[in-house]
């Protein structure tokens, strides 16, 4: 009984099997990325505006559009440090409409200067109306760091 044994294969068992392989390394490479990402957007300091960069100083503003009017943001920088922020051109209507906006931005500008940065945990009360004074301090302290737009 030492003579040659042949093994057949059906072509669905094949490919059922590569698939199931290529769903495990797919499966394997994704925990990899989730559990050690990596720093693309180079240093530290340039994917973290407002964190120990280094801003072109002046005042640079962004844009909300609320009810179809725009609010400003602005944010004064020094060549070192974020200085102020404020909003201007808020309309009463917009007073009425969104009555949290004032009062997030006086406490969102109390964290950011007290931190030096943008990146802080939003409030429990207003997460949303915090998240969008976030995304516009950010786009002024994008703009401080390339120096345009002042």
């Amino acid at each position: 009984m030492g003579g040659t044994k042949f093994f057949v294969l059906q072509m669905k068992d094949l490919i059922r099997v590569g698939a199931i392989v290529l769903l495990g390394l797919v499966l394997i490479i994704l925990a990899l990325v989730f559990l050690f990402p990596s720093r693309r957007g180079g240093s530290p300091q340039e994917s973290n505006p407002g964190v120990h960069n280094a801003f072109v100083p002046g005042t640079y503003a962004s844009t909300i559009i609320l009810n179809d009017k725009p609010i400003e943001v602005r944010v004064s920088v020094s060549e070192t440090e974020i200085l102020s922020i404020y909003m201007t051109d808020m309309a009463e209507i917009q007073r009425i409409f969104y009555p949290l906006f004032e009062p997030q931005l006086v406490h969102l500008a109390e964290e950011v200067l007290h931190h030096q940065s943008v990146f802080i945990e939003p409030t429990t009360d207003w997460p949303v109306t915090t998240s969008i004074l976030q995304q516009a301090v950010k786009a002024a302290l994008d703009m401080a760091v390339l120096g345009v737009g002042e």
